[in-house]
């Protein structure tokens, strides 16, 4: 009990936050995280979640259809998207937690994953490796004195670390070079969803630093691609920060003040085209 307690302090209580009264939502991983609640003063909710998959994101678009009266929904579609990492590196243990048994094909698989995983720790693999990393990042990151140990910020870094940093993340998300047919099929559902349910559909670019923008030249798995066949609008925003590293945590990733600064250019943009 007290490692679930834990579990659902620093692993599960953020993700299942939502504000219902919105008709509009944003809908990505961790790249969409840093834009915080500064969304709603464009009357958007951010519902990004770390590690985000499709699949995560077709749970959520089902929950809000049944709890909301949603209305837009904006979604990522960067180039590492459809990626295979991601049919590992998601929150399918945690999404469960929007699903209803009409989103299975039998009563046992909806108990096992809502239910059974949810609340007991030894059948969830997951939950190992989130006690781990609060060991390791939220115990043992503090300095002798009882501050946390500072970390560098992506502008502090040194061009050669920046790049081996930026290899690493890319080696991650394109190691294979064919796009997951899982990821596909799950954002085609949430295009064909969103199209019977008469709700707006934008696809988001991302902005990444410039290292990393230069590193990932053509490589893609072109999740955009699978919007402009359905006339899907698309903003492309992904070098559109790259010459403001202070503006990131890491080498695709915005920090707060940097979310705050493309929120109001992303909402700025959409509210002036559509």
């Amino acid at each position: 009990m007290l490692l679930f307690f834990l579990i659902k302090a620093f692993y599960i209580k953020d993700y299942e936050d939502v504000d219902l009264e919105f008709s509009s939502f944003l809908l990505a991983d961790s790249h969409g995280v840093p834009i915080g609640d500064f969304s709603e003063k464009y009357d958007v909710h951010n519902f990004s979640g770390q590690s985000d998959s499709y699949l995560d994101m077709e749970r959520k678009l089902k929950y809000l259809i049944r709890n909301s009266k949603v209305s837009t929904i904006y979604i990522s579609v960067d180039d590492h998207t459809l990626s295979p990492t991601r049919e590992n590196q998601n929150n399918l243990d945690r999404s469960a937690f929007y699903t209803s048994k009409e989103d299975y094909s039998n009563y046992f698989d909806f108990i096992n994953d809502k239910y059974l995983k949810y609340y007991l720790i030894f059948l969830n693999d997951r939950y190992s490796l989130v006690i781990k990393n609060f060991i390791q990042e939220e115990l043992f990151t503090f300095s002798k004195w009882g501050g946390r140990i500072s970390r560098k910020q992506w502008e502090d870094l040194p061009i050669e670390v920046q790049k081996e940093k930026s290899r690493s993340r890319f080696k991650n998300y394109f190691e294979k070079p064919i796009a997951s047919e899982k990821m596909i099929t799950a954002l085609q559902r949430i295009i064909s969803t969103c199209k019977s349910n008469n709700i707006k559909l934008i696809g988001v670019r991302f902005p990444v630093s410039k290292v990393y923008f230069a590193m990932l030249e053509k490589n893609s798995y072109h999740a955009d691609s699978l919007f402009l066949k359905n006339n899907i609008l698309v903003f492309d925003f992904d070098n559109r920060l790259i010459e403001v590293d202070s503006l990131f945590r890491d080498m695709d990733h915005l920090d707060r003040e940097g979310g705050e600064v493309f929120s109001n250019i992303l909402f700025d943009s959409l509210k002036n085209t559509l």
